[in-house]
């Protein structure tokens, strides 16, 4: 049996579609991992935008793997000084990052990253991987869609991890995509190009202000 078929096995197809469609929408709600594509992608180009879409990806199965085994439940309540801390280590993150891009001059021509912390793929996966959003949909969300009937809600939670990561991967390639075409445009008008990037750099700012100050729910 593979996997396509026994996820509808556990899984109702309406139930399936519902979730998907919902997914697909909450990946385009604008927030760390949105804006750190498209920045990449309009500075850098689209290969740039899918390397950070790949690390999205990649960071997500690491929230997959903990709903499926329970331990978002555990670290979200039995440890609440976890999560404001892994708040305030996102938030940093994406200050730092938009400080990068404050301080950088604006280049037409992408360099290549000097260090680890630098690199698209990296982006992502730490984008994502200290976004408290993520943690929560799949805390608050995800066991919505979930048949405690059907047996292995474990194994439910698992495959719609995956179909949670296929869908957003899509959507998050399409948002680079766009980005990259922009790029071609952009490019044209340095003027323009600074000031996006400097608009991209005070939004990444702004943003992990937000999450920093923001209450969890």
């Amino acid at each position: 049996m593979n996997l396509f078929s026994t996820t509808l096995t556990l899984i109702d197809p309406s139930t399936l579609l519902a979730f998907t469609l919902l997914n697909m929408s909450f990946a385009l709600i604008p927030g760390p991992d949105m804006l750190c594509i498209l920045s990449n992608a309009v500075t850098r180009g689209y290969r740039a935008g899918a390397w950070v879409c790949g690390g999205i990806a990649c960071a997500a199965l690491v929230h997959v793997a903990a709903a499926a085994l329970g331990l978002t439940t555990f670290f979200l309540h039995a440890v609440p000084m976890a999560f404001l801390a892994l708040k305030a280590v996102g938030a940093a993150y994406l200050v730092w990052l938009g400080w990068q891009m404050l301080r950088s001059p604006a280049s037409l021509t992408p360099a290549a990253p000097r260090r680890w912390a630098h690199s698209p793929f990296a982006q992502g996966a730490v984008s994502n991987l200290l976004n408290p959003k993520i943690a929560l949909f799949f805390l608050a969300i995800l066991p919505q869609f979930i048949d405690p009937a059907a047996g292995h809600p474990g194994l439910q939670a698992a495959l719609l991890g995956l179909v949670s990561i296929v869908s957003g991967t899509a959507v998050n390639l399409c948002t680079a995509a766009l980005g990259g075409r922009a790029r071609r445009w952009i490019l044209t008008r340095l003027t323009l190009f600074q000031r996006f990037q400097q608009l991209a750099g005070g939004a990444l700012i702004a943003l992990g202000c937000k999450v920093a100050l923001e209450r969890a729910r």
